[in-house]
């Protein structure tokens, strides 16, 4: 094997690097991060502790983690939640998902599109720009802070609904500053709809949580544009865990090949459940969906970020309206397996704890959404490769690298 990428690549969550045999065009995406062991590092502990550590596993996206592991662990003890819950739980992922998107967006991909070294260039080059990517990201987690108490790793969540929940005149406040974020989130849009991505088609399996007559990201069924939909707890059976030599992280792939989530599956999916400004700017844009085009799932974030603010203006109308209560039922600690999901910034993210009838974990598994890209992502890599045989090695590097920057792989979750 050949180095094409003999670096760490640049812009990423964590440390990996790319390897090519020219012979054979075969590409190999290696994660040199140690393993966590965050799944055994949980048997025997306390099911209260479950949430707390395993947010941990990131910095970027713990709200996701968090939401995953309770749903888990509601599933298992068959816990009942409220519709306030519900609604304050999704203003949470509202939250993640701008956060992340907005981080992403603007300080690791955009710079490759503008001739940048850094987003920090954006200050003097596009100031108008870079206070657009400081609003949604202060927005994102405004957002988080005031339901879930902190920005990152949030404290207040907990099995059943919430340890202590916002005030209407603070809910009331953050739909205020949400409705001044909206602009910025159509300028968003509309300025990633301008860049000139590369060309490039190779159509994979996507996968996402579908919810009825909604875009998805809470809780329902996983579907698939092969037609295939399976329940949340029958993912082990339709996503293998494989692992490669050159790799501290897992794979997941599905009959042997590897499949594509994140906003671009859900997009492929579900566009047509966007909310209305969020259609209206795709719909002006020159880019559809379906699309097969990877670098397009940057594209796609900055859709999902306004949809998100407008999906959080409205669980925060809904929360309002059906009023800030029973957010903390009563319920006993029993033994059994539970399974959870949610759709993460990066994609579906699976959780499964095992309990006995004490409340201590016995079982504990977790697929992150970038253990599910990263074959997918290699498999990217080699059509790339066919696409620009002849070009110096200066072009082709830059194009892979922006390849693997389109997914925005999290490879600290990767190696949990």
């Amino acid at each position: 094997m050949k180095d094409v990428v003999p670096h760490y690549i640049a812009k990423i969550e964590g440390h990996g690097s790319l390897r090519i045999d020219f012979t054979s065009d075969i590409a190999e995406l290696g994660i040199h991060e140690g393993e966590r062991l965050f799944e055994p590092m949980m048997l025997g502990r306390d099911y209260l502790d479950a949430t707390f550590i395993t947010q941990r596993i990131c910095g970027v996206c713990p709200t996701a983690h968090c939401m995953a592991s309770i749903k888990a662990l509601e599933y298992a003890m068959d816990v009942e939640v409220s519709e306030t819950t519900r609604n304050l739980r999704k203003l949470m992922l509202c939250g993640q998902m701008i956060q992340s998107h907005a981080l992403h967006l603007f300080f690791l991909v955009l710079p490759d599109y503008i001739n940048a070294d850094s987003a920090l260039d954006l200050v003097d080059a596009a100031p108008d720009k870079f206070q657009m990517a400081l609003n949604l990201k202060k927005i994102g987690d405004k957002i988080v802070e005031v339901v879930g108490g902190r920005p990152v790793h949030p404290i207040t969540p907990t099995v059943g609904g919430f340890s202590q929940v916002p005030s209407e005149e603070e809910l009331e406040r953050l739909g205020r500053e949400l409705e001044l974020t909206l602009k910025d989130g159509v300028e968003a849009v509309q300025l990633f709809a301008s860049l000139e991505y590369p060309e490039m088609e190779r159509a994979s399996e996507y996968l996402s949580i579908m919810a009825d007559n909604k875009y998805g990201f809470y809780g329902g069924l996983i579907n698939s544009t092969s037609g295939d939909v399976f329940e949340i707890d029958e993912y082990k059976t339709n996503i293998e865990e494989t692992v490669k030599p050159y790799s501290t992280a897992k794979r997941g792939e599905r009959d042997g090949h590897g499949i594509m989530v994140g906003a671009l599956a859900r997009m492929n999916l579900h566009s047509s459940y966007l909310m209305p400004m969020a259609a209206k700017e795709l719909k002006k844009s020159r880019i559809r969906f379906p699309s097969y085009n990877s670098f397009h799932n940057n594209f796609a974030q900055a859709v999902e970020t306004l949809h998100f603010i407008e999906e959080a203006i409205e669980r925060i109308e809904d929360t309002l309206s059906d009023g800030l209560n029973d957010y903390t039922p009563d319920y006993d600690v029993a033994s059994g397996v539970g399974h959870g999901a949610v759709e993460a910034p990066r994609g579906t993210l699976y959780y499964t704890y095992g309990l006995d009838s004490k409340g201590k974990l016995r079982e504990c598994n977790i697929i992150t959404p970038t253990v599910q890209n990263l074959t997918n992502i290699e498999s990217d890599a080699e059509e790339v490769l066919h696409m620009t045989d002849g070009k110096s090695r200066k072009h082709r590097e830059h194009l892979l690298e922006m390849l693997i920057r389109a997914y925005d792989p999290c490879i600290t979750c990767s190696v949990h």
